[in-house]
């Protein structure tokens, strides 16, 4: 296969982002790896990224270990960092996120984006859409909270009860606590439901004070 791309499509290839696996080559050299089945487009009304197929990420691993370059791009194998955001920032109702307004537009917004993540999914895991993709793992909190957000369950506001998606200590997984005590085994069995549907699993803890929590890691 190697033999067959032109030095540009293998550099294309060799310089995929390594979370995603998204292609930032001319369109040309994007649409050559398209052709060749080793990358997708992704987008509507021509405005298309690319990302590589799951033959595409196999080529990818063959050039880096043919190059000495650890599989994920980083030295001596340390975990790729998390994918480069995309403009959109899922509301996991902490505050630290930018206000995320309500309404149509924003519903809108976060219907896009859980398509997006969907066809992600399928582009890195042969058509596989109820597990999340191994780049999820490392944006835990975004791509959980964007789960509940695009399930219209609501985040914790100023004025009003919602979810609360954090970091949990072991790397990959998240905690969810709903930001008023007297409801929350309810509202957090809802969202155990919620993500168990879009490829999460939830397992219940309390604190030493008796609060209710979700420990929250992907599907496997």
């Amino acid at each position: 296969m190697t033999k067959a791309l032109s030095a540009a499509q293998r550099g294309a290839v060799a310089d995929a982002e390594p979370a995603t696996g998204r292609l930032s080559a001319r369109p040309a050299v994007c649409a050559a790896l398209v052709a060749a089945g080793l990358a997708a487009p992704h987008g509507r009304g021509g405005h298309h990224s690319y990302y590589l197929t799951t033959e595409g990420r196999r080529l990818r691993a063959e050039l880096a270990a043919a190059s000495g370059e650890a599989p994920d791009g980083q030295p001596g194998g340390t975990p790729p960092p998390p994918a480069p955001g995309t403009g959109f920032v899922a509301d996991d109702g902490t505050g630290d996120a930018p206000p995320s307004g309500r309404g149509a537009r924003r519903a809108a917004e976060v219907a896009a984006a859980w398509e997006s993540l969907l066809r992600i999914r399928a582009l890195l895991l042969d058509g596989v859409t109820d597990v999340p993709a191994p780049w999820e793992r490392e944006r835990c909190v975004h791509c959980v909270a964007l789960a509940l957000e695009a399930a219209n369950c609501p985040p914790a506001g100023p004025d009003s009860p919602g979810y609360r998606v954090t970091a949990a200590p072991e790397r990959g997984m998240a905690e969810i606590r709903w930001s008023v005590p007297g409801p929350a085994a309810d509202a957090l069995a809802r969202c155990a439901d919620l993500l168990g549907s879009r490829g999460w699993q939830c397992t219940r803890h309390r604190t030493r004070e008796g609060h209710s929590y979700l420990v929250v890691s992907p599907r496997r």
